[in-house]
């Protein structure tokens, strides 16, 4: 381990400590030992050592007192082995689920009594306490870092093999393995994923054309804690337990921080590939700019615009058919009838309406509507023929859905 730097001109606190104050200390380790061991009792009412890790509190004392000794009037710095040892019971306290408050809190209590014991003798003089006390809280420093780093290494490998778990998982139920409810158990199981009744897929970062909210740097650091996630595959991608559930999209949407992504449908476990399909469509309508991109985009909110996606060649048929009568007018006029009657239409034949959503006189529009009763005649005024109409005119609002006629 490297030692950390000490300021311009001071030497080691160990080097600073003469040979007779070592040995005087070296005479008073047993007491040093048998009052910590006290202390530790004393004021956390608790061991220092979990019950069944491998080395015992008085051992773990021990061994520390005895490499704090060798350094002393030396200046050759930690001994890894010492360090090894504390390393080993970091990574022993995480691989059995535990922190290192307890082993924080022992040495606090350690330093505290040591600092006493040595500002009682006697024997030792005063000015040789300034080094003394810098080189515990150096010693201290050492080994609770070693301590720290054995436990991150542990953790760290646990979390991994967590989240492959859950990734694999994840895959699993996108592939169709949910439709076998024995292999969704034992794998969820090993995850320790709790299986909900349903479930919806949710694409990260499908990105509008040009860019923009689905940048890479604008990925979520993290979805729903209960979602199975992986952002590392080609599609990155998440499902999310129970989307209807209270508060589940409003913590979703968090999540994201203004991140683009589809939601697909909530459907049953054995029917996530289907999630996964209705997303991927949503996902290309955003691509192409016919579904805005922002935020969370939501199967369920664009469902015309699916529909309409479907079969672009005979929605275009279908437009041409129906409004074949507008084919005479020049293309800007097309265009301003084709407004009006959609507004018309959506309006239910109310003209005042009509003009509000087009920002128009009412005038203007009874004009227009003059005119297209011209163009459609009876057709205006059959119910079959008046949705057919709205269909396509709706249609033509998604860019390259529906050509003109």
């Amino acid at each position: 381990m490297t030692r950390p730097p000490r300021e311009s001109g001071r030497t080691d606190p160990f080097s600073d400590i003469p040979p007779e104050v070592g040995a005087r200390l070296r005479s008073l380790a047993p007491v040093l030992v048998e009052e910590a061991l006290a202390g530790i009792h004393r004021r956390l009412g608790e061991a220092l050592v979990a019950p069944g890790s491998k080395i015992g509190a008085r051992r773990l004392l021990d061994i520390g007192v005895q490499g704090f000794m060798a350094r002393l009037g030396t200046d050759r710095g930690p001994d890894e082995a010492l360090l090894a040892r504390f390393r080993a019971f970091g990574a022993h306290e995480a691989g059995h689920g535990r922190g290192l408050e307890r082993l924080h809190a022992g040495m606090r209590v350690i330093a505290a009594v040591v600092w006493r014991v040595l500002s009682d003798d006697d024997a030792l003089s005063r000015d040789r306490l300034g080094p003394l006390g810098e080189a515990v809280l150096l010693f201290q420093e050492e080994l609770g870092a070693a301590a720290a780093q054995g436990h991150a290494r542990v953790s760290s490998a646990g979390v991994d093999a967590s989240r492959h778990r859950r990734t694999r998982l994840l895959e699993a139920l996108l592939t169709g393995v949910g439709r076998d409810p024995a292999a969704v158990a034992a794998l969820a199981r090993g995850a320790h994923w709790r299986t909900p009744e349903r479930a919806a897929v949710v694409l990260v970062r499908p990105g509008p054309a040009g860019g923009g909210a689905g940048r890479p740097d604008t990925l979520p650091p993290s979805l729903p804690p209960d979602a199975l996630v992986d952002l590392e595959r080609p599609e990155p991608c998440a499902l999310l337990p129970d989307p209807e559930g209270p508060g589940r999209l409003r913590a979703l949407e968090r999540s994201l921080r203004g991140a683009c992504a589809v939601l697909g449908p909530s459907v049953p476990l054995e029917r996530v590939p289907e999630s996964l399909e209705r997303a991927r469509d949503l996902a290309e309508l955003v691509r192409s700019g016919a579904v805005p991109g922002n935020g969370l985009v939501r199967w369920d909110d664009h469902l015309l615009a699916l529909l309409f996606s479907r079969d672009t060649g005979l929605l275009s048929a279908m437009a041409r058919a129906r409004l074949a009568p507008l084919a005479e007018l020049r293309p800007h006029q097309r265009e301003r009838m084709a407004q009006t009657l959609l507004a018309w239409l959506e309006a239910g034949s109310n003209a005042n309406e009509a003009a509000e959503r087009l920002r128009i006189h009412p005038q203007t529009v009874r004009y227009r509507m003059r005119r297209l009763e011209e163009l459609f005649g009876a057709r205006l005024r059959d119910p079959g023929e008046r949705f057919e109409l709205e269909l396509v005119l709706r249609a033509r609002r998604l860019p390259g859905t529906v050509e003109d006629p």
